[in-house]
């Protein structure tokens, strides 16, 4: 068990830094395996938010504000209702809805990458209000709390509308620094930090540093189409892997 999880951070690491997400949708599948939802969630968020928030300082400068708060509000009421989803919810339940998420971003994304950007361009100045990124917020925060997932959707709606994957990664980076910072002040306070999570993280930490590195390394270096095709890969592996976790948990 234990090579195979240290393999699957360095991974999701190395993945998390080139593309904007990545680790959450690979490492917490596997964690939510072979421990308790809390526990799994926590050690996810608290290695994600290591990653994130060693970052985002570098990048400070891609950040856009102005979807980045709107994305914030919205996720903020999605953390206080994945938190209570956590605990009265059961974990196939919460595996279907994260399923259903994931089945629409990747069909969205898909869209996206075959139609194309939306006519607004890169760059615009003047950002366009929609209630969707609210809703797109809530739901990450939702995603965040239970599965420790929230840039799926929070990238979807940002690459939708056209904007350049380098201040999408910034803006996710940013946004999920806030997320998980969150949903542990607010998962540790309703159920605690059990000595099983700190040993995880600890074990856990080597390797999703070394994949930090390495990302960063190369990030820098990988074209726009690596971006989506990494992203959609990741959304279709994981969709698998929730699938087939539902699927043996009623056989």
């Amino acid at each position: 068990m234990e090579p195979l999880i240290l393999t699957v951070c360095f991974l999701g690491a190395l993945v998390q830094i080139t593309t904007g997400l990545g680790f959450g949708l690979i490492v917490a599948p596997m964690l939510l395996a072979f421990y308790e939802p809390v526990d799994a969630i926590q050690m996810t968020g608290a290695l994600t938010l290591l990653i994130v928030a060693g970052i985002a300082p570098f990048v400070r400068r891609r950040i856009m504000p102005y979807e980045l708060t709107r994305l914030a509000i919205g996720t903020l009421a999605g953390l206080l209702v994945g938190s209570a989803l956590l605990l009265m919810a059961s974990i196939n339940a919460i595996r279907v809805a994260a399923l259903m998420a994931l089945a629409y971003c990747l069909v969205r994304y898909i869209t996206v990458m075959i139609q194309g950007p939306s006519r607004e361009v890169l760059e615009s100045a003047e950002p366009v209000v929609e209630r969707a990124s609210l809703f797109y917020g809530m739901a990450s925060g939702v995603m965040s709390a239970t599965l420790a997932m929230p840039g799926p959707l929070a990238l979807v709606f940002l690459r939708s509308r056209g904007l350049n994957p380098a201040r999408v990664r910034a803006t996710v980076f940013a946004l999920m620094v806030g997320s998980y910072s969150g949903m542990l002040v607010i998962s540790i306070a309703l159920s605690g930090l059990s000595d099983t999570v700190l040993a995880g993280i600890t074990i856990y930490l080597l390797p999703t540093l070394a994949g930090v590195v390495l990302g960063q390394l190369i990030s820098n270096r990988l074209p726009d189409l690596f971006f989506d095709v990494m992203t959609t890969l990741l959304m279709f592996s994981t969709l698998l892997v929730l699938g087939l976790k539902i699927v043996n948990s009623y056989f």
